[in-house]
C-alpha cells in the first residue's frame, strides 16, 4: 500500500512541477514566454534562416516584445500550433487558415499583397513539353499530381477545374509540396501537376513554382508549360491565435503591417513568399472559398487527410 501512495504522490509532485513551470514563464511577450511567430513552409529552409531574424528584430523594435520565430515543416503543423497556443501568430496558405479558423478559433489580420495590388492568385495546371498533352481535356486518363491536402491553388481550385471541365485523370496523386509537383512533371513521374500561379511581374515574367526551382533546373521554364489557370483565389492571411489579448495583436500586426511599408520589409517578405505588402483584413475575406469548397460537396475536415477523427484527436483535445 505504502508504495501506491508513494506513487500517488509522485505524480502529484510532477503534476505540480509542471503546473508550476507553466507559471514561471513570466507575461507573454518577455523573454521568458515570447511571441511565437511562425512560418509556413514555402520555400527552401536557407531562404528562410536568412530572413526571418531580420523580420523578428524589427518587430521586438518596434513592439517591445520579445518575438520567437519558427518554420513549421507542413502547413497543417500550423493549425496544431494555433490550436495548442504553440503559436501566436503565423503566416498562413488559405485553405490552411480555413482550417484554422474553424478547428482552432484562428483570427485572420492581414492579407498578402502581390504586385502591390493583387489580393488573389490562381492555380495552374502544369505539364511537360513534349508529353503529347496540349490542352486540359488530354489529361483525362492520364496521371495527375496534387500539391498537399492544404493547398487552395494546388487541390481544392484544381480538382474544382477538373471537375468543372469533366476531366477524370486515371490517376491522382498528392506529391508533397508546389515544388515537388513541379519536379514530378519535369522528370516525367506524373503526366500534369497543380500548383500556384502568381501575377505577373511588372516586366510580364512568370511568378511561379516553376521560378522556385530555376536554379536546380535552369531549363525548367522551357520543360514545363502552362496549360490553364484555375480562378482567382483569395491570397493567405497572418493570422492570431484564439485567445491573444486583442492589444497585443492589434501591436504586432500593426508592425508588420509597417515594416512590409518599408525597404528592408519589402525585400525579406518578397523574398520568404514572393509578398510586396500587406493590408487589412478580416475573416469574411475567405468566404468565397467556402462556398467552393461547399459546390465540391465537402466541408472544411474532408480537404484533410482522416477527417473529423483527426482534428477531433490531434487539435481539439489542445484547445481546451
Amino acid at each position: 500500500m505504502k508504495y501506491r501512495w508513494f506513487a500517488v504522490l509522485l505524480t502529484l509532485t510532477v503534476i505540480i512541477s509542471v503546473g508550476a513551470c507553466k507559471k514561471d514563464r513570466g507575461p507573454l511577450g518577455t523573454e521568458q514566454n515570447p511571441i511565437k511567430l511562425w512560418f509556413m513552409p514555402l520555400k527552401e529552409e536557407a531562404v528562410y534562416q536568412k530572413h526571418a531574424p531580420i523580420l523578428e528584430k524589427f518587430l521586438e523594435e518596434k513592439t517591445g516584445l520579445q518575438v520567437e520565430t519558427k518554420l513549421a515543416d507542413s502547413f497543417i503543423d500550423i493549425v496544431k500550433a494555433l490550436g495548442k497556443k504553440k503559436a501566436d501568430v503565423a503566416f498562413m496558405n488559405t485553405l490552411g487558415y480555413l482550417m484554422a479558423h474553424d478547428w482552432a478559433g484562428a483570427d485572420a489580420k492581414l492579407q498578402y499583397l502581390y504586385g502591390d495590388v493583387y489580393t488573389t492568385y490562381r492555380g495552374e495546371i502544369i505539364t511537360k513539353v513534349g508529353s503529347g498533352i496540349d490542352k486540359p481535356a488530354d489529361i483525362a486518363g492520364k496521371t495527375f499530381a496534387f500539391t498537399d491536402h492544404y493547398s487552395a491553388a494546388g487541390y481544392l481550385y484544381a480538382l474544382k477545374y477538373l471537375k468543372d471541365n469533366g476531366i477524370q485523370p486515371k490517376k491522382m496523386v498528392f506529391a508533397g509540396g508546389h515544388l515537388k509537383a513541379v519536379e514530378m512533371v519535369y522528370n516525367g513521374k506524373v503526366d500534369a501537376a497543380a500548383t500556384f500561379h502568381e501575377h505577373p511581374g511588372a516586366g510580364g515574367e512568370a511568378r511561379d513554382a516553376r521560378i522556385e526551382l530555376a536554379k536546380k533546373y535552369p531549363d525548367v521554364l522551357s520543360v514545363v508549360k502552362i496549360l490553364a489557370l484555375t480562378s482567382e483565389i483569395p491570397d493567405g492571411p497572418i493570422a492570431t491565435r484564439k485567445g491573444l489579448p486583442p492589444e497585443m495583436a492589434d501591436k504586432i500586426t500593426d508592425a508588420l503591417k509597417e515594416y512590409a511599408e518599408t525597404a528592408e520589409g519589402r525585400t525579406t517578405l518578397m523574398a520568404l513568399y514572393n509578398v510586396t505588402g500587406l493590408t487589412t483584413i478580416d475573416n469574411s475575406a475567405y468566404d468565397d472559398v467556402r462556398k467552393v469548397i461547399k459546390q465540391l460537396g465537402k466541408e472544411i475536415q474532408d480537404m484533410v487527410r482522416g477527417g473529423v477523427p483527426y482534428y477531433k484527436t490531434s487539435i481539439e483535445i489542445g484547445l481546451e
